[in-house]
This record gives structure tokens, C-alpha cells and sequence, in this order.
């Protein structure tokens, strides 16, 4: 009876214990990006209010505002995209405003790279609609500035190939699929060389695939392709989850990629 009492005096203490430090502990709210519908009314200052709740939930894990992360420092960003406009105007004879340059960012990532960072980020308008985009640029425009764009600026989207059905005049895919080459260029069109090393040991966002053909057999190297998350090598800081899945769904890797291109590419890889 005493340790009977023992323990279930012990069980009580733990439960209150836990119980404590869930009060203490900030809660995480688990809340989905708000629906902007692009073409309404709406106007700057709503659109950055709703954006700040999208980045926040779609962006956060790469970019932070006022450090870097695995992305650009986003800090002043408004005033940044005004002075990139400009100088992107000049280098191509194109008209461009803050808001542009930062559509662009978002739906062409590519287009225009931040010095020091690879082409790892997927076009966003596979993930958020044209009033979620409309909304995360104005966001950015108010970092450090003035949000400019309204939800009936529409031709934005147009202009950039992103936000389909939303986008003036029915809108357009991102861009038209280019056939998948060798695979070495496919190994670069995807962004996987921002993120993994293949002659070196040198450590980026993912390991390095030096000698990945003596570690892994074909199957192996395959289903890392398709479902990246089922092993992840431990490291130390330890590699982030679903970077990899969401970077090659957002770049089209798996809409693109034919079964002479895997099996191209999972034969250059066991190479290495």
C-alpha cells in the first residue's frame, strides 16, 4: 500500500509538472494563410496586414527580417526593392518598380539572384494564390517603406506568369517547360547544387554527395529523390525537414522529370 501511495503521489507530481510548464511555454498558433481574392478593393495597408500573416507562415523558415537565415536578411526590404528596381530598370530597358521587383522575386526567383545565395527558392505561385502574392509583396513593400500595391493591381501578376485564373487576362503557368537535358544540367536547373556539394566535402544546406554511389545503391539514391524525408543523415546542427521536398516540387523537378531523366540522373549520381 505505501509504494502503492509512493507512486501514485510521484504520477500526480509529474502530471502537474508537465501541466505547469505547458501554462509557461509560449503556444504555438497553427493558423492557415488568409484567402486574398486579387482584383477586389482592397488596399495596401489591408494587403500588408494579410501578407505579414502569410509570410509568416510560408517564409519565415528561410528568411528572417533584420539577420540572415538560409535566404536574404528581408530587413528594409521595402527601401531595398525600390533601390533593386531601379537598377534593374537600368540593366535591362524594362520599367520597374519596387513592386515588380519583388513580384518577380517571388514568382522568377531566379531571374534575379542576391549575391552569396543559389537559386534554391521555388517560385511561389505554386503555393499561394494571386491575392496571397499581392498581399506578401505589399508586406515587403512596408518593411522599411510603403506599401504601394492594392488588390486591384492585377496586371502584376500577369507581367510575372504567376497567380493563373486571378491574374488579368486569365494569367500564365511560370514560365514554359524546358525539356530536362543532361544531368548534370538538370542537377543545376533544379537547384540542387545550392544545396549540395558533389566534388568537395563541404557541408551547404544539405551534405555533400561526394562518393554517394559507395553509401548508397541506385534504389536508395531514387527514393531520396521522391520522398527526400524518409532518411535524413545526422549532422549537427542537424538538416532541416522538407526543404528539400518543397525546393524540387516548387522548381517542377517532379513534374518535368521523365523516367529516362531519373534514371539518367540516379546513374550520375552513383558516379560521384
Amino acid at each position: 500500500m505505501k509504494h502503492f501511495l509512493q507512486i501514485a503521489l510521484l504520477t500526480l507530481c509529474v502530471s502537474l509538472l508537465y501541466t505547469a510548464v505547458g501554462q509557461i511555454l509560449p503556444q504555438l498558433e497553427n493558423r492557415p494563410p488568409p484567402e486574398v481574392k486579387a482584383g477586389s478593393s482592397i488596399g495596401p495597408d489591408e494587403l500588408a496586414e494579410a501578407g505579414a500573416v502569410i509570410f509568416e507562415g510560408n517564409c519565415l523558415q528561410c528568411h528572417k527580417i533584420g539577420e540572415a537565415g538560409r535566404g536574404p536578411d528581408l530587413g528594409g526590404m521595402g527601401q531595398r526593392a525600390v533601390e533593386r528596381a531601379a537598377k534593374r530598370s537600368a540593366d535591362t530597358g524594362k520599367s520597374y518598380t519596387g513592386a515588380d521587383y519583388l513580384m518577380e522575386s517571388l514568382c522568377v526567383p531566379g531571374d534575379y539572384l542576391v549575391e552569396g545565395f543559389g537559386n534554391i527558392m521555388p517560385p511561389q505561385g505554386k503555393s499561394l494564390t494571386g491575392g496571397q502574392l499581392m498581399a506578401t509583396v505589399a508586406f515587403l513593400e512596408s518593411l522599411g517603406g510603403e506599401a504601394s500595391i492594392k488588390g486591384t493591381d492585377t496586371k502584376i501578376l500577369e507581367r510575372f506568369g504567376c497567380g493563373g485564373d486571378e491574374a488579368a487576362g486569365g494569367g500564365a503557368a511560370a514560365g514554359a517547360k524546358k525539356p530536362v537535358g543532361k544531368p548534370e544540367e538538370a542537377f543545376k536547373e533544379f537547384g540542387c547544387d545550392a544545396c549540395h556539394a558533389t566534388t568537395t566535402d563541404e557541408r551547404k544546406l544539405g551534405p555533400s554527395l561526394k562518393g554517394l554511389g559507395a553509401r548508397k545503391n541506385r534504389g536508395q539514391i531514387f527514393e531520396a529523390m521522391i520522398d527526400p524525408d524518409v532518411e535524413i543523415p545526422q549532422a549537427d546542427p542537424p538538416y532541416p525537414k522538407g526543404v528539400m521536398k518543397t525546393t524540387l516540387n516548387g522548381n517542377g523537378f517532379y513534374d518535368r522529370m521523365t523516367p529516362a531523366d531519373y534514371a539518367a540522373l540516379v546513374d550520375w549520381l552513383a558516379k560521384l
